[in-house]
């Protein structure tokens, strides 16, 4: 028998045994002259990959028209059923449908437990991120993107950042190609000023927020590749719900949870970048790159298990541009009851790379200057969460959370052997060190007052702390505590319409310096003529509460910029967040959704050149310098047909800077057309991936603006091979056409490259 026979013969044997429902002795057909009462019918629905509740699912009963929901902990019942064999149909949109034959017994009650598979690809998936609460994709007011852990995993990525570069309307920034990001940013939200500072989107893992304690830059090397359930990209102003820096918008990375089911994986990669052209290469030699992940997950009694560690390395397809990289992940599932749990997650890593300098000069783009050559980072990552969630009865849900977040960096510039003192106090020859604390604490109560009616209250505390040196260079010894309340309400009329309402009010004080307020309001309407179709429209505003570094930074070293600091500096408001769109699906394996925004700012945090009012040389302050507008459109498609996957996208953006010294001019760093298209599929034991993305030329950038980067197209292919249950092979090309590019200004990124990988399952 060959491994596919082998492998149908499983699928048949599992699908057999979920389509039988649980023993109970009542269960089973009764004598006919037994009392033909009706019966009930309760149960509860459940992922049979995770082993977690299924809410929002719908069960029905053969054609006696009873049909019900299920709750928050996937329970259901059905009242008032005649006895008799009967079929039970439970579907969900994120699930396969599943039917299920009962026996229904006078006067009794039959408890089952139905386990449903997940879809690889569902037009119209649950998110939480919109609202803070399940609902399909196609009630949510605002552009939502979903990408599942299975669309994921078919591109091999090496870093997150190459999981969502081809999110409609996002664009990656990035210096290098290792595991620094620049910025991500969503319809033309986050500036490109380095190290986070100007991100305006905000990163979450598992609903808690990921970002730095001193520029607000988002942990994005540290989201588990290998745990991802799904990403959620959410688009425009979440203030209301989120707070400071969801002014673009949301990526909310939701990680698998320990499943019922002992299993682990031992992956190994090795690749290496193609040399370029012998009139730009820095060396001569081969330049390899390699990753090894090893993760586990099992179940003991009522306590689920999972835990990873990585290492990835790259020689560095440039100059300064090699990287190591170590992470563990670690995450406990403890089950009190049905409607109870208590989830703790511990992860860690360290990278060591070198400090990304520009370019030498336009013909040697692979090459920085001699100076920089021994220039380095280390960084430390650390994170905590503790995290407890149940129901009170039917109607409430409540849950609580603590999160912790450690982050320790330290840069060593013009220095041979980092282990040795450096005398002198100039930008070179030169160390610092960053220690940044985020501490936070997140209350919140969900209660549906009826079917269609669901009030979601909260409090959110959140403590930054972070300690720098030299003070003469850095931002010193700072703290900011932010303490909000959050309330929405989401109802609907006519089973058709459903509006959302809500806001949020945020404190946010500096110690010993001032305190910012602000409020954040949101309007969302969703309304639903037929199965097929959902319009929506949302206003909301947002704010970004400026950060450490942008307050109290001294030296840019990657440029050796001079800036004098700015305690005083206000929060940036997004005074107007505008979406109209549609959703649309002509038939159930196509997906169209297309959406107008308008987006308008005031007071953007920006540097100022501000050496003509002090008299001194190349002098910049971070000041609220700007008012500025943006509005385009967006269109996307999405399709499965068989085993064919295909998505297609295309963003048009006007981004206008609006400041009375610089009326009707482009703002930095937006490209005005951004589009991807996308495939994947399955045949017999293969799955392929194949993407392209394109991005228009930068029209303006902060600096160099005689080498703003060009227009690109850039080709991914990647494809897998389930040799047997236990072992699968890879091929990821990143760079397939070897396109010569720059994200950034003077900032060269990867030719083509290889990586091959093998995976042992156990």
């Amino acid at each position: 028998m060959n491994g596919r026979c082998r492998t149908s013969v499983v699928l048949v044997s599992l699908g057999a045994l979920l389509a039988y429902p649980r023993h109970d002795a009542r269960a089973w057909p009764v004598p006919s002259t037994a009392l033909l009462a009706p019966g009930v019918v309760t149960g509860r629905v459940i992922d049979a990959r995770t082993g977690q509740a299924v809410a929002s699912g719908s069960v029905a009963l053969d054609t006696l028209s009873l049909e019900v929901g299920t709750d928050a902990s996937g329970r259901f019942a059905l009242v008032n059923v005649p006895p008799g064999v009967r079929t039970l149909t439970i579907s969900h949109a994120e699930y396969m449908m599943r039917k299920t034959a009962i026996a229904v017994s006078a006067a009794d009650t039959i408890t089952v437990e139905v386990l449903l598979l997940p879809r690889t690809l569902s037009v119209d998936p649950i998110v939480v991120t919109a609202t803070r609460s399940e609902q399909t994709a196609r009630m949510a007011p605002a552009s939502v993107t979903v990408l599942s852990g299975d669309e994921i995993a078919y591109r091999e990525p090496v870093t997150f950042d190459q999981a969502v570069e081809t999110v409609p309307g996002l664009s990656a920034f990035r210096s290098t190609g290792g595991i620094s990001v620049q910025s991500m940013s969503i319809r033309g939200s986050s500036d490109v000023a380095g190290g986070g500072v100007g991100n305006r989107v905000l990163l979450l893992i598992d609903g808690r927020p990921a970002l730095t304690s001193d520029s607000g830059g988002a942990f994005w090397s540290l989201v588990p590749v290998q745990f991802i359930e799904r990403v959620e990209v959410v688009k425009g102003a979440f203030s209301s719900l989120y707070g400071s820096t969801a002014m673009g918008g949301v990526i909310n990375v939701i990680t698998r949870r320990p499943g019922p089911v002992s299993s682990g994986k031992l992956e190994m990669k090795l690749g290496f970048y193609e040399k370029p052209p012998a009139d730009i290469r820095y060396t001569d030699e081969n330049v390899y790159q390699s990753e090894v992940t090893a993760d586990y997950s099992t179940r003991v009694g009522r306590t689920s298990f999972l835990v990873s560690a990585t290492r990835k390395e790259s020689d560095g397809y440039a100059e300064n541009t090699a990287f190591e990289f170590y992470d563990v992940y670690g995450k406990v599932l403890y089950d009190f009851a049905s409607d109870r749990k208590l989830e703790f997650t511990l992860g860690g890593g360290r990278a060591e790379n070198d400090y990304p300098h520009s370019w030498l000069n336009s013909a040697q783009p692979l090459e920085v200057r001699d100076a920089y050559t021994d220039d380095l980072q280390e960084k430390d990552y650390a994170s905590a969460d503790l995290w407890y969630w149940g129901f009170s009865g039917e109607n409430v849900k409540y849950s609580m959370r603590a999160y912790y977040y450690r982050h320790e960096q330290r840069s060593f510039f013009n220095e041979d052997d980092p282990n040795e003192e450096v005398p002198g106090n100039e930008p070179y020859g030169l160390r610092t060190s960053i220690e940044g604390d985020k501490i936070g604490n997140l209350l919140q109560l969900d209660w549906r007052l009826r079917d269609r009616h669901l009030v979601i209250a909260g409090a959110d505390v959140q403590i930054d702390h972070v300690v720098s040196s030299p003070d003469t260079v850095m931002y010193g010894d700072h703290q900011i505590n932010n303490y909000s309340v959050f309330l929405q309400d989401d109802f609907t009329f006519a089973r058709t319409l459903t509006f959302t309402v809500g806001g949020r009010y945020d404190w946010n004080h500096l110690v010993g310096e001032r305190t910012l307020e602000q409020f954040s309001p949101k309007l969302g309407l969703v309304w639903t003529p037929d199965a097929r179709i959902s319009l929506r429209a949302l206003y909301g505003q947002a704010f970004r509460a400026p950060t450490i570094a942008e307050m109290f930074l001294q030296k840019e070293l990657g440029g050796g910029v001079e800036f004098l600091p700015n305690p005083d500096l206000q929060a940036e408001r997004l005074t107007l967040s505008a979406e109209a769109g549609v959703r649309y699906s002509p038939v159930a394996m196509l997906d169209l959704d297309a959406a107008v925004f308008r987006y308008e700012y005031e007071d953007m945090i920006y540097w100022e050149d501000i050496s003509a009012e002090t008299g001194i040389p190349s002098l910049y302050q971070v000041r609220n310098l700007n008012a500025a507008s943006m509005q385009g459109f967006e269109v996307s498609a999405r399709s499965r047909w068989r085993a064919l996957t295909t998505s297609a996208n295309y963003t048009y953006l006007d981004a206008r800077d609006e400041s009375e010294t610089r009326a009707d001019d482009t703002l930095p760093y937006r490209p005005e057309h951004t589009a991807s298209v996308g495939a994947d599929v399955d045949w017999l034991r293969w799955s392929f991936h194949g993407d392209a993305r394109y991005r228009s030329e930068i029209g303006e950038v902060f600096l160099y603006p005689l080498q703003a980067p060009d227009a690109f197209w850039v080709f991914n292919a990647a494809a897998q091979c389930r040799l047997n249950g236990a072992w699968t092979l890879s091929l990821r090309v990143a760079n397939l056409l070897d396109t010569s590019y720059e994200e950034v200004a003077r900032y060269r990124m990867p030719g083509r490259n290889w990586l091959v990988g093998a995976a042992m399952h156990f």
